[in-house]
Parts: C-alpha cells; sequence; structure tokens
C-alpha cells in the first residue's frame, strides 16, 4: 500500500464489516480519501457456539456496529482528518454523541502529546432509529483480566461471596494465562488482530500520528458481542475510582489517560448501550476502592504473587520484546511497588519485583512526579498523588523502609506538602465511594469490601500496615 501524506487526507471512512461464522471472526473495515487507503482488524471469538437462531444474529450484528465504530479509534488517529463518514450506515443524535465524546476525551492523551486538535464530529441523523436486539441473556458473571492485581482481586472477592466468574481476556500474554490458571475458573479467549498496515503506515506515512487510544473502551464493545456470542448478563470490570481523576489540562478540558476506565465512560456507554442489548451490564467491580484499599486487599492473597504484573513491557504487541514480569523501571512498577510496600513484608515485595525499587536512586526522579512534586500525574494507570505521598508517608515511619534511598530522599518534601493532611488522607483512601454502577446482586461484595477496608484503616491507624 502507498501510504499518503498527512496533509493530503481529507476524510476517515467506517466502510463495512461482518461476522464470519466458519471462522468465528469479525472483519472490521476502513478507509482514508474513498478507498485511497483501506485497513482490516479482525477479531477472532475462540470456540464460540454456532447462531442457530436468527435473532441472536441480528443482536450481534447491532453489537458488531458498535463495535466497528468504537476500534476505528485506532486507525483514525492516524491522520485525524476532519471529515468522518458512514459509508452504508448512519447514526442516530445519541450515537454521534457518544462516538463525539469516545473519540475527543479518549484521544485526549494523544492529543495533548502531539499538539493537535482533532475536529471530531460523527454524521448524525434525525431519521435514524436506534434498534434493540430481540434476545434474552444467561444470567451469568465474566470479568475480564488484564494479569495485574485489580482483576485478581476482583476474581477472589467474587468467588468468597459465592460467585464462580468466567474470566475473559483479549490477547493471552503470559501473565494473563497463568492468572487464569491459577484461579482454578474457566475462561472465554478472544484475539484481536490490528491491521499490519496500520503499524506500516506509522513507520511510513509522513506526518501519520501515533498515541494512546482508549482501548479499555473498545474491550467494552468487545464484552457486548461476546455477551450475545457466549450468552451471559454480566461484564465485572476492575477499574477503580482512582481512574476518575485526570492527569493534566489543555484547553480547559480534563486529559485523562484512563478515560475509558471512568465512571464517566462507563455511564455513557450504559446510556448508549442499554438500548440495544437490554440484558447487558458492564460495571466496575471495584469502583467504590481507591488503589491503595485495593492494594491492600491483594495483599491478604498471596496464591498470585509469582504471576502477576502490572508492567506494560509484559504485554507487548510484539511478543519478541515482551518481559515476563516486572521491568523495575517505570511508572507502573513505581507505584504498584509502593502501593503495596505499607502492606507486605519487604521481603515478599522484593520477591515479587526481584528487586527494592525504592533503595534504587535512579527510581527518585520517577517518584517525585507520582508524588506531585514534579510536573502532573504520569500517563499511565497509576493512583492518585495523594495515594502515593500517603504510602510514602507511612513508610517514612517503618524500619525496614525509611532508610531505602527514595524514601529518605523524599519523605522531607512529602510530609511538608501532605503531612497536614494525613488523617483525612487515610480516611478517604480506606472509604468506599457511592459513585458506582454496581447492582444490588453483589453488595455481599461491597459489603465485604467495606469490612475489609475498616480493618485495614485501623491498622494503618495503628502503624502495622497488613
Amino acid at each position: 500500500m502507498i501510504f499518503l501524506p498527512r496533509e493530503q487526507v481529507k476524510s476517515f471512512h467506517f466502510t463495512d464489516r461482518f461476522y464470519d461464522e466458519a471462522t468465528k471472526t469479525a472483519h472490521l473495515r476502513y478507509a482514508f480519501n474513498d478507498g485511497a487507503m483501506t485497513f482490516e482488524e479482525t477479531i477472532t471469538f475462540e470456540n464460540a457456539p454456532v447462531l442457530t437462531d436468527g435473532k441472536r444474529r441480528e443482536a450481534l450484528d447491532l453489537c458488531l456496529r458498535l463495535l466497528h465504530f468504537a476500534a476505528g479509534v485506532s486507525y483514525y488517529k492516524l491522520y485525524i482528518p476532519d471529515e468522518i463518514k458512514l459509508d452504508n450506515d448512519e447514526m442516530t443524535r445519541a450515537e454521534a454523541a457518544f462516538f463525539d465524546l469516545f473519540y475527543s476525551a479518549g484521544l485526549g492523551e494523544f492529543s495533548f502529546r502531539n499538539n493537535v486538535a482533532p475536529r471530531i464530529s460523527f454524521p448524525r441523523s434525525d431519521a435514524a432509529r436506534a434498534k434493540t436486539a430481540d434476545v434474552r441473556l444467561k444470567k451469568g458473571t465474566v470479568v475480564p483480566v488484564g494479569g495485574g492485581k485489580d482483576s485478581i482481586v476482583s476474581i477472589e472477592s467474587l468467588k468468597s461471596a459465592g460467585f464462580s466468574p468466567v474470566l475473559f481476556s483479549v490477547g493471552l500474554p503470559r501473565p494473563i494465562r497463568e492468572t487464569m490458571e491459577t484461579s482454578g475458573l474457566s475462561s472465554v479467549l478472544v484475539r484481536r488482530r490490528i491491521s499490519p498496515d496500520l503499524i506500516a503506515a506509522n513507520e511510513q506515512a509522513r506526518g501519520a500520528l501515533n498515541g494512546h487510544v482508549p482501548v479499555t473502551g473498545v474491550i467494552a464493545f468487545i464484552l457486548m458481542c461476546a455477551a450475545v456470542l457466549y450468552d451471559f448478563t454480566d461484564a465485572v470490570l476492575s477499574n477503580e475510582r482512582s481512574a476518575n481523576v485526570g492527569n493534566t489540562e489543555k484547553d480547559g478540558r480534563v486529559v485523562n489517560h484512563q478515560w475509558s476506565k471512568s465512571i464517566e465512560f462507563e455511564r455513557a456507554f450504559r446510556a448508549l448501550t442499554r438500548t440495544v442489548l437490554p440484558d447487558f451490564r458492564y460495571f466496575s467491580l471495584l469502583r467504590p476502592l481507591s488503589e491503595l484499599a485495593i492494594a491492600f486487599l491483594f495483599s491478604k492473597i498471596g496464591k498470585y504473587d509469582a504471576v502477576f504484573t502490572s508492567c506494560n513491557k509484559a504485554f507487548k504487541l510484539d511478543e519478541r520484546k515482551r518481559l515476563d514480569r516486572w521491568c523495575a523501571d517505570c511508572d507502573k512498577c513505581r507505584f504498584v511497588f509502593l502501593a503495596l510496600a505499607p502492606f507486605m513484608e519487604k521481603d515478599r515485595l522484593v520477591r515479587v519485583f526481584g528487586t527494592d525499587m525504592l533503595n534504587d536512586p535512579a527510581q527518585i526522579a520517577g517518584y517525585r512526579q507520582l508524588l506531585g512534586l514534579d510536573a502532573f500525574k504520569p500517563f499511565e494507570c497509576v493512583g492518585e498523588i495523594e495515594e502515593s505521598a500517603l504510602a510514602l508517608m507511612a513508610l517514612s515511619d517503618r524500619a525496614e523502609w525509611k532508610n531505602d534511598a527514595a524514601v529518605a530522599a523524599l519523605s522531607p518534601a512529602v510530609t511538608a506538602k501532605y503531612g497536614n493532611k494525613k488523617d483525612f488522607l487515610i480516611e478517604k483512601v480506606f472509604s468506599l465511594s457511592d459513585n458506582h454502577l454496581i447492582p444490588e446482586e453483589y453488595d455481599d461484595v461491597v459489603k465485604f469490601f467495606d469490612q475489609q477496608t475498616r480493618h485495614g484503616m485501623g491498622l494503618w491507624r495503628r502503624g502495622t500496615g497488613g
């Protein structure tokens, strides 16, 4: 394919989509400039049952349509042309408003880093009408697994409340596979193949743009399709309340790396999809919790220590470049180490990471940013600045941690900035938020969270952490 320079690209097209029953694969097609450049993405739903019911096939088509629009964000960002075209389709005003938001907020970090301002406006029609799937879904709980501590807390909390969730993953990097195996639960696997031409265009096209996309939002629409194919009602995410907090602002708008993990996305997604697939429920079980509260809950589990990781380098698209676990030199590694340190014995945490990150002088600059001492919160899936500050202040009072290089170097500045708020922060971190969409059937899990976090608050106030 010959890739045009960005200044010559005027329009982005959603061309067509279909589901191949024989291969259990959805095909999503896109183009620029009326077909001058074309891209095809595939999503394979492994071991999906044959759709013998015409109404269920119609339901899948309705969900696949929305997935087509959502997944297009990865291709649109290549050139961000002013015109978006729906070939052989039309959107309602509500649909267009949702995808305007999905692309603009979901590409907030991308726009900030590339210093661009995409003019996103999906075409809409007053004549278009939303369609509703005429199917009933079987009651069931599916938990997407990311390989990190958060989904593990969801899995084990659900199990302790009597649920037997089915696990779900898009792709199967080693940490996800081993987490699933350790859980002892059954699982569903979906494979997403980004068009190779997209990668080539990023390397070859003059002026082509690259950057962060709202991948969790795309997975939300994959889950919606999966609900029809595998027949389940509840997609239970593991996004904490810290994801609601942005990183910085640009032109009066909040830029949030985790926007598609936020409650704003969750509410908008529910409003869009409940008309199409009324039985489908998408919500985050961990939304009431802070990152530190989740770290406390995770510290009580133990059996996943050797398999979990949150490091992005373990999940690279190019499998040849993947690490097994932790790189110990990125924002996510720094934050997870700091968040777990107040609750885990030092020897245990060092075994998990293979090193004591807080005693590495090379990490001090990175920790300064996590602690709000330099710039804004990193563009990563990390907790709020105040959570990091509270964790470091706790470590500065503990003999086994206080002499570590980063703790010793940073605790004076952190205490000066946040010390007078310590009691307030402890209360905030270990209290549950009621800003969530958790159905009442899961109240026992929320009550478990409340009980455990109250216990954690008591331990913290006594200076014993975990």
